[in-house]
């Protein structure tokens, strides 16, 4: 049997994401669907914490204890080791959340403004819901054409870190002609006409990986206009799940390591698949997959020898 992944949650800093926030079923469902297995971490941020985890996830902290120093170079050796990051900001930025997660994110090549994103064009439901349409090719991107934006923050790229073991890269924008934002300037709010900002940022940073975004509504079930069932939300998040814990860097490694990527299964067809699982007929849904993949690669196979032998 598959040793499970695990995935670990803060609750160290009053997160607005945790595991046990109704808000987020449908996320916290997926990754218990996906056979993930899921953890958290309270009273304070360690390296030896974080090192359960294959990939952690900062969800907004609120209104509570900052992330220490301390706490941010452990966490920063967790990723330089391998650990994979997924921290999210909401609409206002550390400013109007009252955390420091710029004070991380920074070591990564990105900050988090203390902005909200509008568009008075492209949409859903009102201007403060931004249609996102301009994606740079990526793993995290592909099959994307729309994503919302809702009452999120925008951020701001420095690529000056990179290195030949940096990578970093901004991967969504806000629109070419129509979007702007109100941010922050430290005495009041100021509006200001700003287009291709960017809302997602990705970095490579030496064995591990980051993902930035200012958005916690793409992750919630509470709005289905701009939460995780909207456009292309849902299909955004699997893949950002999916490259964070991807990180087979040669042959050997591709060869032992699973690849995991998220496809569309028939409704039927997955709910027989769990029913199997859970009578004991199959350990997981990894393993019927594999087997599935596996017999149709030898049947294949036995047909392209019998066209041969014709």
């Amino acid at each position: 049997m598959t040793n499970l992944i695990a995935i670990g949650f803060d609750h160290s800093h009053n997160n607005k994401l945790t595991i046990e926030n109704n808000a987020f079923t449908d996320f916290i469902q997926y990754l218990f669907d996906s056979d993930f297995k899921l953890g958290k971490i309270e009273a304070g941020l360690t390296y030896e914490k974080l090192n359960k985890y294959a990939l952690f996830i900062i969800g907004v902290p609120n209104l509570g204890p900052d992330l220490d120093s301390e706490e941010i170079n452990d966490l920063i050796k967790y990723v330089k080791d391998g650990g994979s990051l997924l921290v999210i900001n909401d609409g206002g930025g550390d400013y109007e959340n009252k955390n420091n997660l710029s004070e991380l994110t920074k070591n990564f090549g990105f900050i988090f403004n203390s902005d909200r994103l509008f568009d008075n064009k492209n949409f859903s439901k009102d201007n403060s819901h931004p249609i996102i349409k301009d994606f740079r090719s990526h793993f995290i991107t592909r099959d994307i054409s729309q994503i919302i934006h809702s009452n999120g923050c925008t951020l701001v790229v420095n690529k000056s870190i990179e290195n030949n073991k940096i990578d970093v890269n901004s991967l969504a924008f806000s629109s070419e002609t129509t979007s702007w934002h109100r941010y922050y300037t430290g005495d009041g709010w100021l509006d200001k006409s700003e287009q291709q900002l960017p809302i997602i940022g990705a970095t490579h940073y030496d064995s591990g990986k980051v993902i930035m975004i200012g958005n916690l509504s793409i992750f919630s079930s509470l709005n289905k206009s701009y939460g995780i069932k909207a456009a292309d939300n849902l299909k955004l998040v699997t893949n950002m799940i999916s490259w964070l814990l991807n990180k087979a860097k040669s042959d050997e490694e591709q060869a032992l390591k699973p690849i995991l990527t998220t496809v569309a299964i028939r409704q039927d067809l997955f709910y027989w698949i769990k029913e199997m699982v859970k009578k004991g007929r199959w350990a997981n849904l990894e393993e019927v997959i594999n087997f599935a993949l596996n017999v149709t690669r030898i049947r294949l196979k036995d047909m392209e020898k019998n066209d041969n032998n014709e």
